[in-house]
Protein backbone atom coordinates (compact mmCIF):
# COMPACT_ATOMS: atom_id res chain seq x y z
CA UNK A 1 0.00 0.00 0.00
CA UNK A 2 3.05 2.46 0.76
CA UNK A 3 4.57 1.34 -1.89
CA UNK A 4 1.57 1.79 -4.63
CA UNK A 5 1.33 5.51 -2.96
CA UNK A 6 4.96 6.35 -3.57
CA UNK A 7 4.17 5.89 -7.06
CA UNK A 8 1.06 7.53 -7.12
CA UNK A 9 2.78 10.48 -5.79
CA UNK A 10 5.80 10.48 -7.79
CA UNK A 11 3.46 10.34 -11.08
CA UNK A 12 1.51 13.81 -9.95
CA UNK A 13 4.58 15.58 -8.69
CA UNK A 14 6.07 14.94 -12.71
CA UNK A 15 2.71 15.70 -14.16
CA UNK A 16 2.86 19.10 -12.65
CA UNK A 17 2.54 21.94 -15.41
CA UNK A 18 6.34 24.08 -15.70
CA UNK A 19 5.98 27.79 -15.81
CA UNK A 20 7.55 29.03 -19.21
CA UNK A 21 9.44 31.58 -17.81
CA UNK A 22 11.26 28.82 -15.59
CA UNK A 23 11.50 30.87 -12.55
CA UNK A 24 12.73 28.63 -9.54
CA UNK A 25 12.82 29.80 -5.69
CA UNK A 26 12.97 28.82 -2.21
CA UNK A 27 10.29 29.23 0.45
CA UNK A 28 11.51 28.73 4.27
CA UNK A 29 9.56 29.34 7.34
CA UNK A 30 10.03 28.87 11.07
CA UNK A 31 7.84 28.60 13.88
CA UNK A 32 7.01 28.29 17.64
CA UNK A 33 3.83 27.49 18.42
CA UNK A 34 2.40 27.08 22.08
CA UNK A 35 -1.03 26.25 23.82
CA UNK A 36 -2.59 28.64 25.39
CA UNK A 37 -6.16 26.71 26.90
CA UNK A 38 -7.72 23.88 25.31
CA UNK A 39 -7.72 24.34 21.81
CA UNK A 40 -6.89 27.82 21.88
CA UNK A 41 -3.28 28.44 20.30
CA UNK A 42 -0.62 31.33 19.01
CA UNK A 43 2.65 31.00 17.16
CA UNK A 44 5.13 33.24 15.84
CA UNK A 45 6.85 32.40 12.51
CA UNK A 46 9.59 34.06 10.86
CA UNK A 47 9.86 32.91 6.68
CA UNK A 48 12.26 33.94 3.90
CA UNK A 49 11.90 33.73 0.59
CA UNK A 50 14.28 33.82 -2.24
CA UNK A 51 13.48 33.82 -6.21
CA UNK A 52 15.04 34.27 -9.82
CA UNK A 53 16.30 30.25 -9.61
CA UNK A 54 17.72 30.86 -6.08
CA UNK A 55 19.74 33.87 -7.01
CA UNK A 56 18.10 36.82 -5.19
CA UNK A 57 16.18 37.43 -2.73
CA UNK A 58 12.12 38.17 -2.79
CA UNK A 59 11.77 39.03 0.87
CA UNK A 60 11.47 38.15 4.26
CA UNK A 61 8.64 38.74 7.43
CA UNK A 62 7.67 37.84 10.78
CA UNK A 63 4.31 37.20 12.01
CA UNK A 64 1.98 36.09 14.78
CA UNK A 65 -1.06 34.62 14.93
CA UNK A 66 -3.96 32.81 16.91
CA UNK A 67 -6.15 30.03 16.07
CA UNK A 68 -9.25 28.73 18.07
CA UNK A 69 -11.45 25.46 17.64
CA UNK A 70 -14.96 26.26 17.49
CA UNK A 71 -16.27 22.74 17.25
CA UNK A 72 -15.30 18.62 17.34
CA UNK A 73 -17.79 16.38 17.28
CA UNK A 74 -17.41 13.22 19.92
CA UNK A 75 -15.19 11.51 17.43
CA UNK A 76 -12.79 14.21 17.04
CA UNK A 77 -12.91 13.36 13.24
CA UNK A 78 -14.27 16.89 12.69
CA UNK A 79 -13.37 20.37 13.94
CA UNK A 80 -13.65 23.66 12.62
CA UNK A 81 -11.53 26.30 13.89
CA UNK A 82 -11.27 30.19 13.06
CA UNK A 83 -7.87 32.09 13.13
CA UNK A 84 -6.59 35.99 13.37
CA UNK A 85 -2.50 36.79 12.42
CA UNK A 86 -0.45 39.78 11.43
CA UNK A 87 2.30 39.90 9.44
CA UNK A 88 5.17 42.62 8.72
CA UNK A 89 7.35 41.65 5.52
CA UNK A 90 9.64 43.51 3.77
CA UNK A 91 9.57 42.80 -0.02
CA UNK A 92 12.77 43.22 -2.51
CA UNK A 93 12.46 44.30 -5.63
CA UNK A 94 14.64 43.69 -8.97
CA UNK A 95 15.13 46.50 -11.51
CA UNK A 96 12.73 46.77 -14.12
CA UNK A 97 12.43 48.78 -17.86
CA UNK A 98 10.02 50.80 -19.83
CA UNK A 99 9.84 51.77 -23.64
CA UNK A 100 9.13 55.47 -24.39
CA UNK A 101 8.70 54.45 -27.84
CA UNK A 102 5.14 55.66 -29.09
CA UNK A 103 6.04 54.43 -32.94
CA UNK A 104 6.77 51.29 -32.23
CA UNK A 105 5.87 47.85 -30.39
CA UNK A 106 8.34 47.27 -28.21
CA UNK A 107 7.95 45.01 -25.06
CA UNK A 108 8.53 46.53 -21.18
CA UNK A 109 11.16 44.66 -19.06
CA UNK A 110 14.00 43.90 -21.56
CA UNK A 111 17.37 44.26 -21.21
CA UNK A 112 18.26 48.33 -21.42
CA UNK A 113 20.69 47.14 -24.30
CA UNK A 114 18.31 46.37 -26.17
CA UNK A 115 16.77 49.56 -26.19
CA UNK A 116 20.22 51.22 -26.88
CA UNK A 117 21.21 48.87 -29.85
CA UNK A 118 17.50 50.29 -31.49
CA UNK A 119 18.77 53.77 -29.93
CA UNK A 120 14.45 54.10 -27.93
CA UNK A 121 14.15 56.28 -25.31
CA UNK A 122 13.13 54.60 -22.01
CA UNK A 123 12.85 54.63 -18.54
CA UNK A 124 14.99 52.44 -16.03
CA UNK A 125 13.80 51.89 -12.61
CA UNK A 126 16.50 50.77 -9.85
CA UNK A 127 16.08 48.02 -7.09
CA UNK A 128 14.26 48.81 -4.26
CA UNK A 129 12.36 47.40 -1.49
CA UNK A 130 9.13 47.60 -0.18
CA UNK A 131 7.29 47.42 3.83
CA UNK A 132 4.27 45.91 4.02
CA UNK A 133 1.81 45.25 6.69
CA UNK A 134 -0.53 42.01 6.30
CA UNK A 135 -3.94 41.20 8.38
CA UNK A 136 -5.88 38.07 7.87
CA UNK A 137 -8.96 36.22 9.22
CA UNK A 138 -9.72 32.60 8.57
CA UNK A 139 -12.19 30.20 8.69
CA UNK A 140 -11.14 26.18 8.52
CA UNK A 141 -13.25 22.95 8.28
CA UNK A 142 -11.15 19.42 8.70
CA UNK A 143 -12.55 16.15 8.23
CA UNK A 144 -11.25 12.71 8.65
CA UNK A 145 -12.15 9.59 6.59
CA UNK A 146 -10.47 6.46 7.89
CA UNK A 147 -6.42 7.75 6.86
CA UNK A 148 -7.57 10.36 4.77
CA UNK A 149 -7.95 14.32 6.19
CA UNK A 150 -9.92 17.00 3.84
CA UNK A 151 -9.97 20.65 4.39
CA UNK A 152 -11.48 23.78 3.26
CA UNK A 153 -10.33 26.86 4.54
CA UNK A 154 -11.56 30.57 3.70
CA UNK A 155 -9.55 33.81 4.36
CA UNK A 156 -9.47 37.28 4.32
CA UNK A 157 -5.88 39.26 3.65
CA UNK A 158 -5.19 42.42 3.53
CA UNK A 159 -1.82 44.42 2.79
CA UNK A 160 -1.24 47.68 3.19
CA UNK A 161 2.16 49.38 1.69
CA UNK A 162 3.41 52.44 3.14
CA UNK A 163 4.51 55.05 0.90
CA UNK A 164 6.67 57.10 3.11
CA UNK A 165 9.01 53.90 3.42
CA UNK A 166 10.46 53.88 -0.08
CA UNK A 167 11.05 55.60 -3.44
CA UNK A 168 12.80 54.10 -5.86
CA UNK A 169 15.46 55.79 -8.28
CA UNK A 170 14.17 56.27 -11.98
CA UNK A 171 16.45 57.10 -14.57
CA UNK A 172 15.37 58.41 -17.98
CA UNK A 173 17.62 57.94 -21.27
CA UNK A 174 16.56 59.61 -24.43
CA UNK A 175 18.47 59.31 -27.89
CA UNK A 176 20.85 61.70 -28.24
CA UNK A 177 19.60 63.00 -31.24
CA UNK A 178 17.04 65.24 -30.72
CA UNK A 179 17.83 68.81 -30.19
CA UNK A 180 20.16 69.52 -27.42
CA UNK A 181 18.00 72.63 -26.29
CA UNK A 182 15.24 70.06 -25.69
CA UNK A 183 17.62 67.93 -23.21
CA UNK A 184 18.78 70.86 -21.87
CA UNK A 185 15.09 72.43 -21.06
CA UNK A 186 14.05 68.83 -19.62
CA UNK A 187 17.03 68.47 -17.19
CA UNK A 188 18.88 65.96 -19.18
CA UNK A 189 22.54 65.30 -19.43
CA UNK A 190 25.07 64.05 -22.40
CA UNK A 191 26.01 60.59 -21.20
CA UNK A 192 30.22 60.70 -22.44
CA UNK A 193 30.64 58.30 -25.44
CA UNK A 194 26.88 57.53 -25.46
CA UNK A 195 24.52 58.56 -28.04
CA UNK A 196 22.05 59.28 -24.66
CA UNK A 197 20.56 61.63 -22.71
CA UNK A 198 20.32 61.25 -18.87
CA UNK A 199 17.71 62.40 -16.42
CA UNK A 200 17.68 60.52 -12.81
CA UNK A 201 14.76 61.72 -10.38
CA UNK A 202 12.73 59.73 -7.89
CA UNK A 203 9.78 57.74 -8.59
CA UNK A 204 7.50 58.39 -5.18
CA UNK A 205 4.96 55.13 -4.21
CA UNK A 206 1.60 55.90 -3.20
CA UNK A 207 0.33 54.46 -0.15
CA UNK A 208 -1.63 51.31 -1.16
CA UNK A 209 -3.93 48.38 0.54
CA UNK A 210 -4.83 45.53 -0.95
CA UNK A 211 -7.82 42.74 -0.33
CA UNK A 212 -8.12 39.28 -1.08
CA UNK A 213 -10.31 36.55 -0.63
CA UNK A 214 -8.09 33.04 -0.36
CA UNK A 215 -9.71 29.34 -0.64
CA UNK A 216 -7.88 26.74 -0.25
CA UNK A 217 -8.58 22.69 -0.08
CA UNK A 218 -6.08 19.98 0.98
CA UNK A 219 -5.80 16.37 1.44
CA UNK A 220 -3.34 14.60 3.98
CA UNK A 221 -2.56 10.88 3.73
CA UNK A 222 -1.54 9.01 7.04
CA UNK A 223 0.36 6.21 5.59
CA UNK A 224 0.26 3.26 8.10
CA UNK A 225 3.24 2.45 10.02
CA UNK A 226 5.00 5.13 8.23
CA UNK A 227 6.12 8.83 9.92
CA UNK A 228 6.11 10.88 6.72
CA UNK A 229 2.52 12.01 5.62
CA UNK A 230 2.19 12.99 1.89
CA UNK A 231 -0.47 16.15 1.48
CA UNK A 232 -1.30 17.73 -1.84
CA UNK A 233 -3.42 21.37 -1.63
CA UNK A 234 -4.64 23.83 -4.26
CA UNK A 235 -5.28 27.34 -3.49
CA UNK A 236 -7.11 30.25 -5.57
CA UNK A 237 -6.44 33.86 -4.91
CA UNK A 238 -9.51 36.45 -5.58
CA UNK A 239 -9.32 40.37 -5.46
CA UNK A 240 -12.39 42.02 -3.57
CA UNK A 241 -11.18 45.25 -4.91
CA UNK A 242 -11.81 44.52 -8.38
CA UNK A 243 -14.90 42.49 -8.45
CA UNK A 244 -13.22 39.16 -7.12
CA UNK A 245 -11.13 38.33 -10.02
CA UNK A 246 -9.28 35.34 -10.11
CA UNK A 247 -5.86 36.65 -9.79
CA UNK A 248 -3.17 33.55 -9.43
CA UNK A 249 -3.69 29.73 -7.90
CA UNK A 250 -0.82 27.71 -6.37
CA UNK A 251 -0.58 23.66 -6.41
CA UNK A 252 1.16 22.55 -3.54
CA UNK A 253 2.32 18.75 -3.04
CA UNK A 254 4.31 17.34 -0.33
CA UNK A 255 5.48 15.43 2.63
CA UNK A 256 5.06 15.99 6.44
CA UNK A 257 6.84 14.39 9.52
CA UNK A 258 7.18 14.99 12.99
CA UNK A 259 9.57 13.82 16.23
CA UNK A 260 8.80 13.29 19.35
CA UNK A 261 5.26 14.91 18.95
CA UNK A 262 6.66 18.40 18.94
CA UNK A 263 9.06 18.91 16.30
CA UNK A 264 7.36 19.50 12.87
CA UNK A 265 8.99 19.37 9.34
CA UNK A 266 7.52 19.70 5.80
CA UNK A 267 9.03 19.66 2.37
CA UNK A 268 7.14 20.50 -0.72
CA UNK A 269 6.82 21.39 -4.04
CA UNK A 270 4.99 24.71 -5.04
CA UNK A 271 3.87 26.03 -8.26
CA UNK A 272 1.94 29.51 -8.78
CA UNK A 273 0.86 30.01 -11.96
CA UNK A 274 1.06 33.86 -12.26
CA UNK A 275 2.87 36.95 -11.16
CA UNK A 276 1.41 40.05 -9.31
CA UNK A 277 2.31 42.69 -7.50
CA UNK A 278 2.81 40.58 -4.28
CA UNK A 279 4.82 38.12 -5.64
CA UNK A 280 6.41 36.10 -8.91
CA UNK A 281 4.91 33.13 -10.27
CA UNK A 282 6.76 29.87 -11.13
CA UNK A 283 8.15 26.40 -9.37
CA UNK A 284 9.33 26.75 -5.03
CA UNK A 285 11.29 24.35 -3.04
CA UNK A 286 9.28 24.61 0.45
CA UNK A 287 10.99 23.95 3.58
CA UNK A 288 9.32 24.68 6.92
CA UNK A 289 9.80 23.52 10.74
CA UNK A 290 7.94 24.16 14.08
CA UNK A 291 8.07 23.30 17.26
CA UNK A 292 5.11 22.86 19.58
CA UNK A 293 5.39 23.84 23.29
Amino acid sequence: MRRSFIIVFCTLLASLPVVAETNWGLRTNVGIEKGISKGFDAELEAKYYQTDNFKNTDRWSVGVSLSKRLYRNEAKTFNVKAGLGYKFMSVYHGWSTKCKEDSVLMADGLDPNEYFTKGYDFNYYDTYIDHRHRFTTSLQASLELGRFKFSVREAYQYTYTDSADYAVSRYRYANASRDSEWARKKGYTKLDGKKYYLRSDMDGKAASGKSLIRSRISVDYDIPHWKYDPFVSYELFNGIDDGFKAEKSRFTAGVEFSFKKKHNFEVAYMWQNQHDDDEPAGSFICLSYKWEL
